[in-house]
């Protein structure tokens, strides 16, 4: 039998969430030495397996080992280890039986709360301190295992969280470039309008230096206006005149064509003296039926053109009365001025000689020509009528 001071080579562990597994690194004969070396007789196969939520393989009553097949008195059967046929395991998950020399020990480790417990050992085994020390390594280390697990479980958790918010930002992102887009398609829009806007401010601009041209030309219009205005009121004086003799020449015409008839123009009346002697009443039907009237005598001029035209001839003219008692008037109408009028009576005339002297005529050439004469008398007579223009 060999001794504790034999060799003795590392053993390797694994970790998952629920799973402590030993097991010799390289092939099975290291080990079965270490074991030999622990416990002084052969030793084909050591596995150390836990599972934190399967229950405790128990060894058998007698010395602890363990009958090829059937029930422990304390638990479930332990079969024979798969390579040497020397060791069994527990039909419970998790649990490992070592044969040692002629002896089975169920090697069990139990977890309460983050402590290891090792069970069904036999004595020579457990006293040993080099094991002692081995296991309450294993417990350590599965303890510092376990925070591990516990450590990667809670940064898992803490991943997964992180990757949820990952997720909401990048759709938050996704949002933040729709915006993006948005802005950037009304930027563009604004880019445009504001190129619109600049080519509008340059026809703007451009107008307004026409407007400034415009606007340098202004005094100069005004000058050319005032000269319009100036030759404007010229032609319109222009046009005055030319009416002015438009009509000069109308009323030539017209006083032609009368005077072709034989009357006399003067100062926008006509005047007929005849050829034939007639009464008084006979001289007034005959002017009459010419449009006309024997003449009255408003102004020292026109009675002037009368005695001037006349010639020293006897001419009726239109002052009559109704007998000896009425008063002097013109038969065309116009008023009888007897203040105007005294001055063109022959100075003793009217004297009514005979008490039948009641129509007046034209006796000398002067300007003092009037006189009385009875109406059934023949003179010549002077007819007169006023100027009226022509149709166009």
């Amino acid at each position: 039998m060999k001794t504790a001071n034999s060799e003795v080579l590392d053993a390797h562990f694994t970790v998952d969430k629920q799973n402590v597994s030993l097991w010799p690194q390289g092939k099975h004969q290291p080990l079965l030495r270490a074991c030999s070396g622990l416990c002084g007789q052969t030793c084909s196969w050591l596995l150390l397996h836990q599972t934190l939520s399967s229950a405790s393989c128990r060894p058998s009553s007698q010395d602890m080992s363990v009958p090829d097949s059937g029930e422990t008195p304390h638990g479930p059967r332990c079969g024979r280890l798969p390579d040497a046929g020397h060791g069994h395991l527990c039909p419970a998950a998790g649990h490992s039986l070592q044969r040692v020399g002629s002896k089975t020990s169920c090697f069990s480790f139990l977890s309460n709360s983050g402590e290891i417990f090792l069970t069904g050992i036999s004595m020579p085994v457990l006293k040993d301190p080099w094991f002692m020390g081995t296991i309450s390594d294993v417990k350590t280390n599965a303890q510092l295992l376990k925070a591990r697990v516990d450590n990667i479980s809670s940064l898992s958790s803490e991943i997964k969280r992180n990757r949820g918010g990952l997720v909401a930002v990048g759709i938050q992102v996704q949002m933040v470039n729709a915006s993006l887009d948005r802005i950037s398609s009304q930027i563009r829009r604004l880019e445009t309008g504001l190129k619109e806007a600049s080519a509008q401010l340059q026809v703007l601009t451009s107008s307004w230096k026409a407007v400034d041209e415009l606007n340098a030309q202004i005094p100069e219009l005004k000058q050319d206006l005032d000269k319009a205005s100036a030759l404007k009121a010229k032609v319109r004086e222009l046009q005055s005149g030319l009416e002015s003799i438009s009509k000069l020449l109308q009323q030539q015409n017209d006083i032609l064509q009368v005077v072709s008839q034989g009357w006399k123009y003067f100062r926008g009346h006509f005047y007929y003296f005849s050829q034939i002697p007639k009464t008084w009443y006979s001289a007034q039907q005959i002017c009459i039926s010419r449009n006309s009237h024997l003449t009255s005598v408003t102004s020292e001029s026109e009675q002037e053109f009368l005695y001037r035209t006349a010639g020293g001839l006897p001419y009726w003219i239109g002052l009559t009365k109704a007998g000896s008692e009425g008063d002097w008037h013109w038969v065309d109408g116009t008023p009888y001025n007897k203040v105007q009028s005294e001055k063109f009576w022959i100075p003793g005339e009217p004297n009514n000689h005979g008490n039948n002297e009641h129509c007046v005529n034209l006796k000398t050439s002067a300007l003092r020509s009037w006189n009385d004469a009875s109406c059934d008398n023949t003179f010549l007579f002077i007819c007169k009528r006023s100027y009226k223009p022509s149709e166009p």
